[in-house]
């Protein structure tokens, strides 16, 4: 069976590494893109089995590449990096077709676990974030506090379901 390949965008170069080291003991290629444009470019000569992307970069954002792959007609699955745990921030990736994110910093473990499910096919399949209309969860200034049924999941097993 051919080996996978996994695109890693990220415009720190010290997070690549981090991923690569994570992925490390898969069968996998790791191509590395330091923005989104380049690994749009990166995709039409070589696609990719898996797409792991930050969120925040320079330039075009990781959910700008996102819409755009999708845009494109491209279904690669998708783990989005994001120090970003608000649920509005989840929801609006999930619409836009991510297979699953993970908070930063994240367990190297977790994430191998979560692109061999992508992989095999056996990822559980990701729902629409619902925000529940009335939640006691909410800080004295009246925000709401971080999704606990979202993003503690991405904490401990790096979906988004």
């Amino acid at each position: 069976m051919p080996t996978k390949r996994i695109i890693v965008i990220d415009d720190l170069s010290v997070i690549r590494g981090f991923v690569k080291g994570a992925l490390k003991h898969l069968d996998v290629r790791v191509g590395e893109a330091s923005g989104a444009e380049q690994a749009l470019a990166m995709l039409e000569s070589m696609p990719a089995d898996v797409i792991i992307c930050d969120l925040n970069m320079p330039g075009m954002s990781g959910e700008t590449f996102v819409k755009t792959l999708r845009e494109r007609g491209d279904q690669t699955p998708i783990i989005m990096l994001t120090v970003e745990g608000d649920r509005s921030v989840v929801a609006k990736l999930l619409q836009a077709g991510i297979q699953g994110y993970m908070l930063k910093p994240f367990k190297p473990a977790i994430l191998a676990e979560r692109v061999q499910e992508l992989l095999d096919g056996t990822a559980p399949p990701v729902r629409p974030y619902e925000a529940p209309v009335e939640t006691p969860a909410t800080t004295a200034e009246g925000e709401d506090a971080k999704p606990a049924d979202a993003v503690e999941d991405a904490e401990s097993t790096g979906t988004a379901d």
